[in-house]
């Protein structure tokens, strides 16, 4: 998730080119907060002087922070409701170092960072202090960092039987809900009542809803095609009519795009891909698969986006879906010599990102 608010953020910057400020107000000296505002105070071991600060929900509305005098970061927002704010330096979004993190920010509460942030290691370089709700964030901070790399949820099934009335606890429920799916329910009644149904409820049932999306998106990609796999050759016909064979087209890193001129998401992420053409036409070939349509909407839609790349036609009742294992529209498969490198599905900017890599790299 974090790869693609960057991916989204740096897309941003480059074409808005500018960022909000706000006022610089006074720390809070009994650290007990504002009622309606959050505040972020860091004191951070790296040579930048600007830090961006930004709602994980609201890519655009960016906040330039620079350090005052006394070498801090102070960041204060109005706030109605718990939400994550991604923290992140100006050249990480460059690629030239840097480093980001996500942290929940609560109205009424300050949250005060301190430490040294590597790039990939945030976790392992900061502590976290501040008001009531911040008291061991530092501790709930790393296990659910460290999660995603064991891909285990008992550092935080522990922290959350140990902590129950304690709203901090919150922070845990989504990475809970990735890696105990099993028994989510269970570990979800451990927090007691006060903190389920308290002022983090909205907070608490969205991170719900987001574990059960990524469940969802694991279990889709279980059953698409594995990288490694041989791509299962076709032949169908183009868009003149004429037949054309997938293995034909082997001599260069070939995408096939299924997509249908019903489906809303593929033809907003037309734009990008055709940026992307342009850009490694001479080492990239995608062929789109037109699925659950008819020929004359087919047509028409290749014409009305002037889609440049190869097209052809999935006639409906072909076996092919099942074939290459397409659970979702769009789906973007890469193939290399007749062996499949990734499947992704849905818009996503890991698909640009890989492509990026692919090339950039030759």
């Amino acid at each position: 998730m974090k790869k693609n608010i960057l991916w989204m953020l740096a897309t941003i910057l480059v074409l808005c080119g500018t960022m909000s400020g706000f006022a610089q107000n006074q720390v809070p000296q009994d650290l007990k907060g504002i009622p309606g505002t959050w505040t972020f105070i860091a004191k951070l071991s790296n040579p930048e002087d600007t830090i961006i600060v930004v709602p994980t929900d609201d890519l655009k509305n960016l906040n330039e922070v620079v350090k005052d005098g006394n070498g801090a970061f102070l960041f204060t927002t109005n706030l109605t409701g718990t939400k994550s704010f991604l923290i992140v330096t100006p050249s990480l979004l460059r690629h030239t170092g840097g480093f980001s993190i996500i942290v929940e920010a609560v109205p009424g509460e300050v949250l005060t960072a301190q430490g040294l942030c590597e790039r990939g290691k945030p976790a392992d370089g900061l502590t976290f202090s501040g008001s009531k709700f911040y008291e061991h964030y530092t501790e709930a901070y790393t296990i659910k960092n460290t999660m995603k790399e064991a891909k285990n949820a008992q550092q935080a099934i522990d922290f959350i039987k140990a902590h129950p009335n304690e709203e901090v606890t919150a922070t845990l429920v989504g990475s809970v809900g990735c890696y105990a799916t099993d028994r989510f329910e269970e570990y979800l009644a451990l927090l007691s009542p006060e903190v389920r149904n308290g002022r983090l409820k909205s907070f608490i049932d969205n991170e719900i809803e987001e574990a059960k999306a990524y469940v969802r998106q694991m279990e889709m990609e279980n059953k698409m095609l594995k990288a490694g796999s041989k791509a299962p050759d076709f032949t169908l016909n183009d868009i003149n009519g004429q037949p054309l064979t997938l293995s034909s087209l082997y001599d260069k890193i070939l995408v096939l795009d299924f997509w249908g001129s019903w489906c809303t998401w593929c033809i907003k992420g037309f734009p990008e891909m055709k940026k992307y053409y342009e850009k490694y036409k001479d080492k990239l070939e995608i062929l789109g698969m037109d699925c659950n349509d008819t020929e004359v909407k087919w047509k028409k839609a290749v014409a009305d986006h002037e889609l440049p790349w190869k097209h052809v036609y999935v006639p409906k009742g072909s076996k092919l879906l099942n074939d290459y294992m397409i659970t979702g529209f769009p789906t973007k498969i890469i193939i290399a010599n007749g062996t499949v490198l990734k499947t992704i599905v849905g818009e996503s900017p890991e698909f640009y990102e890989l492509l990026d890599t692919m090339f950039e790299e030759e």
